[in-house]
């Protein structure tokens, strides 16, 4: 499996490209139903495409961290396992939560 997630954060979500300015990303946590945000570079807003409840994110790049807002107004933070490159649709690397949550998150889209 290739260790890509932090090209997510590095590579496409903080880039200044013209090129990509929305990656929907889908996390599957072990032993539960998958969720899929689009992360807005433009807007630095990432939206749950389930609910449609969106809000804004950081990335913290030294930890390879992102983080937004829960439902309850909770920071929800995920760190990527892997080093920088440039992702692609399909691609899917490891990732834990502050909650103490794991699950594998895959680039489902670029835009």
């Amino acid at each position: 499996m290739p260790r890509f997630i932090v090209a997510l954060v590095a590579a496409i979500l903080f880039s200044t490209s013209a090129f990509a300015n929305v990656i929907t990303i889908k996390f599957e946590q072990t032993g539960e139903e998958a969720v899929s945000f689009a992360f807005d570079s433009e807007t630095n807003t990432s939206t749950n495409l389930a609910t449609g409840q969106s809000g804004p994110y950081t990335f913290d790049e030294a930890t390879n961290t992102i983080c937004g807002s829960g439902p309850d107004g909770a920071e929800v933070c995920a760190t990527f396992e892997g080093e920088s490159a440039e992702p692609t649709v399909g691609q899917s690397g490891p990732y834990t939560t502050n909650a103490g949550t794991s699950g594998t998150a895959t680039v489902v889209s670029i835009e």
